[in-house]
């Protein structure tokens, strides 16, 4: 075997000599490097594994927060649809008072009118009927300076109750 070894190139002694040195380099590197080497390479795992799920539960929390801002905004908007709402109906209902208060200082303005109308037709009236009496006795008294003054009476009532019938 030895031949053998020897054809191909291979020395025995360095063969072993390599082996020997291949096995203490191992051993110290496993001892004082393998290791720190470990544990650089856990730590770095541990740092990479934190940083993912920090990444996660950072999405998790800008969803969440997305959410609420998107139901605030909703909230937002149901609230400002109520409160012109409630706006556009006080104002509905401030126009329809205003609008009844108007008709009603009208209908006020209205009436007083009617009434002083009234009123004034009446006197009119009244001084025309006093008038008209006024002249239908002068008149009747240049006329008919015969009749008594009870006959006299008479025909000046009868004339005012013909004046107003008319």
């Amino acid at each position: 075997m030895s031949e053998m070894l020897t054809k191909l190139g291979i020395n025995w002694e360095g063969f072993i000599a390599q082996l020997i040195n291949f096995t203490v380099l191992f051993l110290i590197l496993r001892f004082f490097a393998w290791k720190p080497i470990s544990a650089a390479l856990e730590h770095r795992r541990q740092k990479i594994a934190k940083g993912i799920e920090d990444a996660k539960r950072a999405d998790d929390q800008l969803e969440s927060i997305e959410r609420e801002r998107k139901e605030t905004m909703t909230e937002a908007r149901k609230e400002a649809a109520q409160i012109i709402e409630e706006a556009k109906q006080k104002a509905s209902g401030l126009k329809d008072e205003k609008m009844r208060l108007a008709k009603e200082e009208i209908e006020k303005q209205v009436s007083e009118a009617k009434e002083m109308i009234v009123g004034e037709r009446e006197a009119a009236y009244s001084a025309l009927k006093q008038d008209l009496a006024d002249l239908i006795t002068k008149a009747t008294g240049k006329i008919v300076t015969d009749l008594n003054d009870e006959a006299h009476k008479k025909l000046i009532d009868q004339a005012v109750k013909d004046l107003e019938t008319a």
